[in-house]
């Protein structure tokens, strides 16, 4: 067999095999293009409840209070995972106008749809429609944080910091533990709190209940079958909780870290 004759017989071998290797490397590609890609991270987001008894009595003053950016923190950590209410009622001897509770209600997120590109019961139609739909409430999500973002801004410069950060005694300074403790129980308990998650009350505070002359039992209970109670500083007993859970903290830090890692 002469040298042309080789090459020929190389060509029509090779030809073929190269032709399916192009054909099936852009058919690859253009799947590629039309697959959704991975699935979204599953979170699941879910109301939260977020109420601070904020005591900022004399008796207090050897523990560090919160200030606007730890309020800051606490509530933007509450929109991360979902959104709800956030609350924070004032502990000392404010005027009665100040005793109630200081509310902001929160937008809430959307859940993702979690699915599997691979999940051969899907069709592709119905994966891009999941994709798509998922897109949509990423951005809308996006678009909800921004504004809680902007709504606690306003909230903690406008109320928090004059009222409760920077309080005031309406006379002589005492520390009305049992007045607040029924308030924020009355709070915990409204009917549109019942389908949230979570229900979280923090409170710091020495637990030094003086409503007037001298130091007096706690006489208000705190009851709600899903709440947790933080404490913060706390140095008396707990029997005015009746709840799922108590846990105590050392200082602030530790509460926020705990609080944003829920």
């Amino acid at each position: 067999m002469n040298k042309n004759k080789i090459n020929t017989f190389f060509w029509l071998i090779c030809l073929p095999m190269f032709a399916l290797s192009f054909i099936s490397c852009i058919s690859d590609n253009q799947g590629g293009a039309a697959t959704p890609g991975p699935a979204p991270a599953a979170v699941n987001y879910s109301k939260t409840l977020l109420v601070i008894g904020d005591d900022r009595s004399g008796s207090t003053n050897d523990i560090r209070k919160l200030t606007e950016d730890d309020y800051k923190d606490l509530f933007t950590a509450v929109s991360e995972k979902g959104g709800g209410a956030v609350a924070v009622g004032l502990i000392g001897n404010p005027q009665m106008q100040n005793r109630e509770p200081y509310l902001l209600t929160l937008k809430t997120l959307e859940n993702l749809q979690p699915y599997d590109p691979k999940d051969t019961h899907l069709t592709l139609s119905q994966k891009s429609k999941i994709k798509l739909e998922n897109e949509r409430r990423n951005a809308g999500n996006k678009r909800t944080l921004q504004a809680n973002a902007g709504e606690i801004s306003v909230f903690v410069d406008s109320v928090i910091l004059p009222n409760v950060i920077n309080y005031r005694p309406s006379g002589i300074d005492h520390t009305n533990l049992d007045d607040a403790i029924s308030r924020i129980n009355i709070l915990v308990n409204e009917p549109g709190y019942q389908s949230y998650g979570r229900i979280i009350v923090v409170f710091v505070s020495d637990g030094q209940n003086q409503p007037g002359n001298g130091v007096w039992p706690i006489q208000s209970r705190l009851t709600h079958s899903k709440a947790s109670v933080y404490l913060v500083g706390w140095e008396t007993g707990t029997n005015c909780f009746g709840v799922q859970a108590i846990e105590n903290f050392s200082n602030k830090e530790g509460l926020i870290d705990y609080i944003k890692n829920l």
